[in-house]
């Protein structure tokens, strides 16, 4: 292709004036231009150099410091010792001779470089040089239009339709045309009035930026399947199109009953029912819609008469989710905003054309909410006390949260054994309390982006190890607690029967690890009450031992 359009340009060159300077050579005359302070300064408004196949590329130049400029646009190839060719407007380009230059992407220009020859009084110069990158675009396999009002005998037209938005694309504009007779079908003025006949309707369809159409994309037309066309614009550009032929003929009354849903439960037929509440991103909601569409008598049936039927969901008065009826729409899915979410069912009855001839419809309703998260978790419980039974007794202090299981175990030899609450707790062994909470409606807890739970707990004020979890709406947590032996006494490390500086000691070789407390004396050792053996512990004694503080 490449020596094709070598070739071409060879061809053009001979018609043309021949520059002296080689195109690899030309970026070495834009840098003296931008350097020479005698020539004007030439800038650059507007860049699009990545344009998707069958949209324009285009660039804007800006000249200061110079009178009476003219532009002339050059294409040719960085990497050859041909000079580059003067363009000319055509069907690739628009505006070679103006500061707005304009080029039709197409697979056959991309290796091209592109520069513009700006003359003025005084000289010329050159802009720098430009290198377009050709993107194909995304198809798009099928577009929906719904909600057409259908041609209705001695009415006159409408253009409005339920249009469904799409990131793909839009629908720009409706015509209709007709009556059809033959092969000619007029388009219609807003005044006129639907005789019997045939009618089309043409939908205008606008791919989004870096989405097309092509010969196997399609439309559905309230249902009815369409082939999509494309025709060129007067301005180069491409529009794409579908078209639907309507039937206009007098109806009469269509027989009562006949377009009606079959509910699964009788009372879901009620219309404008509240169905709850869920909340944002967390609840999976599914709409509660179990019906079909009752047969058609079976002399309409075996006229091509047909029904269908759709579902779609509003909130703030736009469609935001449209599926054919009967299925089942996930609201997590379709919710991303708060608000009240409308879910609309409607039924079609179609005569052997395709034209609606009658309706039927019910609609439901969900208020959605932003959740609040949790993420400190905190309960108060009774502390085991030797002699006393293994009761359930707590305090909740967690907003949005209720208590939904609390359970003792004595863990002493290293095993978890469950408490009934009749059993009464001993000294010198030790418990540990495991609490559950639960979050409420419009209440979760926080997780990461693992899906684990993320939460502090805290047991009595004290920090409570949390369960591993991946839910988030209940959480576990555990904190244990020691009963301290009947010769217990706080302070008392070595077991002399007296508070003295050698337990102070003992507590300090115990933390630089030079000399270990047995199990049985840990608890003695931990005056502050905190958990831990640390210095502190330590420091409690030489203070009590000084008369400082009254009692450990």
């Amino acid at each position: 292709m490449k020596k094709v359009i070598s070739l071409f340009f060879a061809i053009i060159m001979v018609c043309s004036v021949f520059y002296a300077v080689p195109f690899t050579a030309f970026a070495k005359e834009v840098d003296i231009a931008h350097s020479a302070s005698s020539k004007p300064v030439i800038s650059v408004e507007y860049v699009k150099l990545n344009p998707y196949m069958g949209s324009y590329g285009e660039f804007v130049l800006k000249v200061t410091g110079a009178t009476n400029v003219t532009y002339q646009w050059q294409a040719g190839y960085y990497d050859s010792a041909l000079a580059p060719v003067d363009l000319d407007d055509n069907e690739y380009y628009i505006g070679t001779k103006t500061n707005h230059f304009k080029i039709l992407a197409s697979g056959q220009l991309d290796t091209l470089e592109f520069r513009c020859k700006i003359t003025y009084d005084g000289g010329s110069t050159y802009s720098q040089i430009f290198h377009f990158t050709f993107l194909d675009p995304k198809v798009i396999s099928r577009a929906y239009v719904v909600g057409v009002d259908a041609p209705v005998f001695g009415c006159v037209p409408k253009y409005s339709t339920d249009d469904i938005q799409s990131k793909q694309y839009e629908l720009e504009s409706m015509v209709w045309y007709g009556p059809i007779n033959g092969s000619s079908a007029p388009e219609m003025k807003s005044t006129d009035v639907y005789v019997e006949g045939k009618y089309k309707c043409r939908f205008y369809l606008d791919p989004a930026e870096g989405y097309t159409f092509n010969e196997n994309s399609d439309c559905s037309v309230d249902g009815i399947i369409c082939d999509v066309y494309s025709e060129k614009r007067d301005d180069g550009t491409t529009a794409y199109y579908a078209d639907r032929v309507y039937t206009v003929a007098y109806k009469g009354n269509v027989p009562e009953g006949i377009l009606d849903f079959e509910w699964k439960n009788p009372s879901d037929t009620s219309s404008n029912v509240n169905l709850g509440n869920a909340y944002l991103g967390t609840d999976s909601m599914d709409i509660p819609f179990e019906f079909k569409i009752k047969a058609l008598p079976k002399n309409m049936a075996i006229a091509d008469y047909t029904v269908y039927g759709s579902t779609y969901i509003q909130v703030n008065s736009k469609s935001v989710y449209y599926t054919h009826t009967g299925d089942r729409v996930n609201l997590k899915d379709v919710a991303t905003v708060p608000g009240r979410y409308y879910i609309y069912h409607e039924l079609f009855l179609l005569d052997p054309e395709g034209n609606e001839i009658a309706t039927e419809s019910v609609c439901y309703f969900v208020n959605v909410y932003t959740p609040t998260f949790i993420t400190d978790l905190s309960v108060e419980v009774d502390e085991p006390i030797a002699g006393l039974e293994a009761e359930i007794a707590f305090l909740n202090k967690t907003e949005g949260c209720v208590v939904d299981n609390m359970y003792w175990y004595d863990i002493t030899d290293g095993e978890r054994v469950l408490l009934k609450q009749t059993d009464t707790f001993e000294a010198g062994r030790t418990y540990q309390v495991e609490m559950w909470l639960k979050a409420n409606d419009g209440y979760y807890l926080s997780t990461d982006k693992e899906g684990y739970l993320n939460v502090n707990a805290k047991i009595n004020g004290k920090p409570a190890e949390v369960l591993l979890d991946s839910s988030d709406k209940v959480a576990g947590f555990t904190l244990d607690f020691t009963i301290p032996k009947d010769d217990f006494m706080l302070g008392d490390v070595n077991g002399d029967g007296r508070i003295t500086i050698m337990d102070a000691t003992a507590i300090q070789l115990h933390i630089a690890q030079l000399e270990m407390l047995p199990e049985d004396k840990l608890a003695c050792a931990d005056t502050d009450g905190d958990g831990k053996i640390a210095i502190m512990d330590a420091t409690q004694i030489q203070l009590f031992i000084a008369q400082l503080i009254p009692e450990l």
